[in-house]
């Protein structure tokens, strides 16, 4: 071969070696720029489970309904044209542990419309769950990261279509808290300990159920850890050059940082305790037990997993079977590892005892996840307040014990396991979306009444709460009354006061009861009930219905014409009991209550009269003072009309005046000097509803603590088609 051509060959090797080591290393930069398998699954996994919430409509839950209704009640609640809410409910503006959802939800109606509210809330219950058991695998067992996917299925549980949102999310601080401190533990600072708190109350906040048990979990696996890391130190090896006593000296020392945390959790402490015995003693600690039968077959059933339907027991005991095959491998896996290393050089080198690979830190995980299966059969299922306390106990055993697992003796066991899970998973998401999309039928039907669109007013429902037939599914939803409370979305809007809300029955949410016993201007009938309403129809007229309910309105009497006295101005006089009407007016005291088809206070706010003083009585020199909002709405036919307003205040205290019409602020900010004085305001105002509501208030800043109100009239300035008030004749 010539020396050209060997050249060439030497070129061609050379080139191609080159070429080959460039092709390796674009390999090796795509490989790293994509996604590993792993993240890709999760991702899918997330976006799959998440596709109902923002694909249906509605998403079905008994008490989510509510929830949206009382976070609309307590933002609109001091807005002051809303005083039917005002008139129904006080808030409870206490710290107690079940507000973050409602919290979020508030949040989220000053940007987004209530069920799109509801879907983002939704959004962080589903997909924080797997996250943070992600999160805290990876800092517990990073092995064992594959369980995390159980987190898709579990969000899917019967508390979350229940509607109790808090508790689904504190499930996720939970973890991400246990996950958090486990990293940390062996290093703790104040600036962990300052995460800690900060996971702590967010977790407190959120539901106290996932607080108690995180503070157990957090003191038991500090001792658990600490104390097995002293005891092998002191007994985990068969011969050791120090004496005994200096053993026990080094242990206690590695039991130190364990007291220390403990010693630093005494205001949690303090929190868990000070809110159990405020349960004990404002409900009592008797509880509703459930017998060992019903304990039994929920457990075996993994009953906190299925909702609407029985289809998903199944589901549920293959997953049961899946987790004793887990635990049973993992045995063998134990005993596999005890009986190597026993075989190992390692053993006979160093003489550490069999015991310390027999116990592992991670069998503390079995541990507790025993001593929450024991709460769950000795805990009563309602006490204190509140109930479900098996259910919640119920879902944390299995999500508590997957550190202990120890499958991982290949990778295609893991493939194998999260197989499963997955299909376990998209089996029972399945379900649920094919459950959710006949029940958003269901759903859209009964909230098609119309007819409910005067703002302020108050609904009632009969009954309250209803769990009747779905026609779509072809039988009554089992365990979730999906119909429960779905009515609350029609009073989310134009500030309807609901009498059948029952979160304000209770100490636990944000609204309580000021009156419950209101006469309601709309009624919704459920089905079920058609039969009893015949006392209704007396009082009340259907104006719509569908194949689930009907929707009534209170009959209303026609706006009084010998109130005009035969003229186009009707006039008011705001006095005391003991004052001077002035002449051609109507006498309103404090205590005029509103009469259907004329006049008087809609609220009953504490009012007082104010009795002019002087010699010579002038008209509107008296009035009728308050601090709290007043409403006072007068019966008038449709049309158009001039409304003069009268102010005067003493000769002590100056008045603020803000007054609301129609909707609208027609008087902002008036400030009504020290002394007699009468000042008058007139704004023009359509009535399109027959009657005038107007709203009194002031701001009650600075020296202004009260408005007053001397009088008023109103003027006809263009009938209505049906009545002039002017004529006294109906067309």
């Amino acid at each position: 071969m010539s020396k050209r051509a060997c050249d060439n060959n030497f070129l061609i090797e050379t080139n191609f070696d080159e070429f080959c080591k460039k092709g390796n290393e674009v390999k090796r930069i795509m490989k790293e720029r994509l996604l590993p398998i792993g993240y890709v699954t999760v991702i899918v996994m997330l976006v799959l489970h998440l596709l109902p919430v923002w694909g249906f409509k509605y998403f079905p839950t008994q008490d989510g309904a509510s929830h949206i209704y009382n976070a609309y009640v307590v933002k609109e609640y001091h807005n002051h044209e809303n005083y039917r809410l005002r008139e129904v409910y006080d808030l409870n503006a206490t710290v107690f542990p079940n507000w973050t959802s409602h919290a979020l939800l508030l949040l989220l109606l000053y940007i987004f419309p209530p069920l799109v509210c509801e879907k983002i809330v939704l959004t962080l219950c589903i997909g924080l769950l797997p996250l943070a058991l992600f999160y805290f695998l990876k800092g517990v067992e990073k092995k064992n990261m594959v369980f995390g996917l159980l987190g898709c299925m579990y969000a899917y549980n019967y508390l979350l279509h229940m509607g109790f949102y808090n508790f689904v999310l504190s499930m996720s601080l939970f973890f991400f808290t246990l996950g958090y401190w486990w990293r940390v533990k062996d290093k703790l600072g104040l600036t962990n300990i300052v995460v800690i708190y900060i996971l702590l109350l967010a977790t407190y906040l959120t539901h106290y159920h996932s607080y108690a048990l995180l503070i157990m979990s957090l003191t038991f696996f500090a001792l658990f850890s600490s104390g097995y890391e002293a005891l092998r130190g002191m007994w985990g090896y068969k011969e050791t050059s120090q004496p005994l006593t200096q053993r026990f000296k080094e242990g206690l020392t590695k039991l130190k940082p364990a007291l220390t945390f403990i010693g630093s959790l005494i205001p949690a402490y303090f929190i868990l305790f000070s809110y159990y015995f405020y349960l004990t003693n404002a409900h009592g600690g008797e509880g509703n037990h459930k017998g060992f039968e019903w304990l039994n077959d929920y457990f075996f059933g993994m009953k906190s997993l299925v909702s609407f339907r029985d289809d998903h027991i199944l589901i549920g005991r293959v997953l049961l079977v899946f987790f004793t095959v887990a635990f049973v491998l993992t045995v063998i896996n134990r005993i596999q590892q005890c009986y190597q290393f026993r075989e190992s050089e390692e053993w006979k080198e160093t003489g550490e005892r069999i015991w310390t690979r027999v116990v592992t830190q991670m069998d503390g995980f079995l541990i507790m996840a025993i001593a929450i299966t024991a709460m769950y059969f000795i805990a009563p299922w309602s006490g204190y307040s509140g109930g479900w306390i098996n259910d919640r106990f119920h879902l944390y055993i299995f999500l508590v014990l997957l550190p202990f697992f120890a499958v991982n003796v290949h990778r295609y066991v893991n493939y194998g396991v999260a197989g499963v899970i997955i299909v376990l998973s998209l089996w029972h998401l399945g379900y649920n979306v094919h459950t959710y999309a006949l029940l958003n039928r269901d759903i859209t039907n009964a909230l098609s009444l119309e007819g409910m669109d005067e703002k302020d007013t108050i609904l009632t429902s009969t009954p309250g709460e209803w769990g009747g037939f779905s026609d779509s599914l072809g039988f009554t939803p089992k365990y979730v009354e999906p119909f429960g409370h779905i009515e609350c979305l029609l009073a989310t809007h134009k500030g309807i006061g609901y009498l059948n809300n029952y979160e304000a029955n209770t100490d636990h949410f944000p609204l309580q009861y000021k009156q419950k016993e209101l006469p309601a201007d709309y009624a919704i009938i459920w089905r079920t009930e058609y039969g009893d309403v015949a006392g209704l129809e007396e009082e009340y007229e259907l104006i719509d219905s569908n194949d689930y309910n009907r929707l009534y309105r209170r009959k209303r009497a026609a706006p009084d014409p010998q109130m005009w006295g035969g003229g186009t101005t009707v006039a008011f006089d705001l006095q005391p009991e003991e004052g001077q009407t002035a002449l051609g007016h109507i006498a309103i005291h404090a205590d005029t209550v509103y009469t259907d088809g004329q006049y008087g206070w809609l609220t009953e706010s504490e009012r007082e009269g104010f009795e002019n003083e002087s010699e010579v009585s002038q008209p509107y020199e008296d009035s009728i003072w308050g601090t709290e909002d007043g409403v006072f709405r007068v019966a008038l036919p449709n049309g158009a009309y001039e409304v003069t307003c009268y102010f005067s205040a003493n000769d002590s205290e100056p008045l603020e005046i803000n007054l609301i019409a129609g909707g609208e602020k027609q008087i902002q900010r008036l400030q009504i000097p020290v002394g007699n004085e009468t000042i008058e305001r007139r704004y023009n105002i359509t009535i399109t509803d027959e009657h005038l509501t107007q709203v009194i208030y002031t701001r009650g800043k600075g020296k202004y603590k009260r408005w007053g109100w001397s009088g008023f009239s109103i003027q006809s300035t263009g009938g209505g088609p049906n009545f002039h008030p002017y004529t006294e004749t109906k067309e």
